[in-house]
């Protein structure tokens, strides 16, 4: 079942990490856009005081070789806000996928925990690195602690970014943070120049693929199979 041929409802999840630099927004950013694509409505809200996913938007609407409403085919707001699990639901239509890039842990704290408390799924990017692996316990730690104030349990997992190709370190890091205790996904997003200088740019096709695994990742965990159709 290929994921772009998926159609979805109600999904709620949030790009969360301890530090800056993870790949939070470029999650975001991708993953909205392979969502709308394949049918979807999708909020995407930007919850960072920097305004990174704004201002990506903002440069992608001024590329002369795509028009301004297909360069981010869908909505986008911005909301860096502690009430952000209070202001959402208003915002959010019932059908729409939300993403939500959040700001880092470090130094936004209560944002970012507004935002753990309102997504269903939250996603810590990270990058196959001791250093990377060890910032992923706060936020696990912060995750545990906002369970006491959620309606529901919230899930979590880790997605493998900035991969080198063939590398022992994917796989390292797979065993390692499962090991720890974590869900990782199944796909792990490659290093790739693509990605890297996407941001300010339209999202073409070339890249998408690896996004769509991705998504397919993320649906299989957090919807039932009733709520899948292709």
């Amino acid at each position: 079942m290929r994921c772009d041929n998926v159609l979805m409802t109600g999904l709620s999840l949030a790009l969360a990490n301890l530090k800056p630099g993870t790949g939070k927004t470029t999650s975001a950013v991708w993953l909205a856009h392979v969502f709308a694509r394949a049918g979807n409505t999708v909020l995407l809200v930007d919850a960072d005081p920097s305004g990174s996913a704004l201002e990506w938007s903002d440069l992608a609407a001024m590329d002369p070789g795509v028009p301004a409403e297909a360069a981010f085919p869908f909505r986008i707001v911005a909301l860096p806000s502690r009430e952000l699990h209070r202001r959402l639901p208003e915002i959010a239509q019932e059908d729409d996928v939300v993403i939500i890039d959040a700001p880092q842990l470090e130094d936004h704290a209560g944002i970012a925990r507004s935002a753990l408390r309102y997504a269903d799924e939250i996603i810590i990017p990270c990058a196959p690195s001791p250093i990377e692996i060890n910032r992923t316990t706060p936020v696990r730690e912060e995750i545990r602690e906002v369970e006491a104030v959620r309606d529901r349990p919230a899930r979590s997992a880790i997605l493998l970014n900035r991969c080198i190709a063939r590398a022992h370190s994917t796989g390292d890091a797979r065993e390692a943070l499962e090991g720890l205790g974590y869900d990782v996904l199944g796909t792990a997003v490659p290093r790739l120049e693509i990605y890297a200088q996407s941001f300010g740019m339209p999202i073409k096709q070339a890249g998408c693929d690896v996004w769509r695994q991705v998504a397919h990742n993320l649906i299989e965990r957090c919807l039932p199979a009733s709520s899948v159709r292709s």
